[in-house]
């Protein structure tokens, strides 16, 4: 198992290694991630680090992530949270080559829920139909944070639905977490092909 010392020191050679003119690096925190799989390593500029200049600090970073099985280096970008980026790849390990995919729980025969995600849709009832129908069944597909917030979305809208994992995703529509709102995934969910 990698140590957090031995961590450090391979994030301050590769920081070291990628800059030009021989600058010097600092730790700013090391931390191992939730599950104990990776350490979390913050660097930047010795002069930011230890004597707090500004002008020195280097930006567009936000992270290293070392692995503790192999030393294995991944650099997380400034604009990633660590923690979606790390559930992110759980999420993928545990799919392997099946896909997240969204869609109703419930069948057409449920009609308070076939009448409220027709309203919800603005679509008709024979869409709506189609959409619950087995063949269809797979309305969105993607990482499985962003078919989580689709699903809370649609729950706060009263319709039901569930996450599964599959071999083929059919038809339904790939989103990530740019959907976040409701008219942007109902725009989603209408581009779902049903025929």
């Amino acid at each position: 198992m990698i140590e957090a010392d031995q961590a450090r020191a391979l994030v301050l050679r590769l920081s070291e290694a990628s800059c030009e003119g021989g600058e010097r690096f600092a730790i700013q925190s090391c931390t191992l991630s939730e599950r104990g799989d990776y350490w979390i390593v913050r660097a930047n500029s010795e002069d930011f680090v230890l004597r707090g200049i500004e002008e020195s600090r280097y930006v567009g970073v936000n992270a290293h992530l070392v692995s503790t099985a192999s030393g294995e280096i991944e650099t997380v970008g400034s604009g990633q949270s660590i923690d979606e980026y790390l559930e992110d790849k759980c999420d993928a390990a545990k799919a392997g080559a099946r896909h997240y995919v969204l869609g109703p729980d419930f069948d057409k025969n449920d009609k308070a829920d076939v009448i409220r995600l027709r309203q919800k849709l603005e679509c008709s009832l024979q869409r709506v139909m189609q959409l619950v129908s087995p063949e269809f069944s797979c309305w969105l597909t993607g990482k499985r944070r962003a078919l989580s917030y689709a699903k809370a979305m649609l729950r706060n809208e009263g319709i039901a639905t569930s996450i599964r994992l599959l071999e083929n995703p059919g038809c339904a529509v790939t989103i990530d977490s740019s959907v976040g709102r409701w008219t942007a995934l109902k725009s989603a969910l209408n581009r779902v092909e049903t025929k």
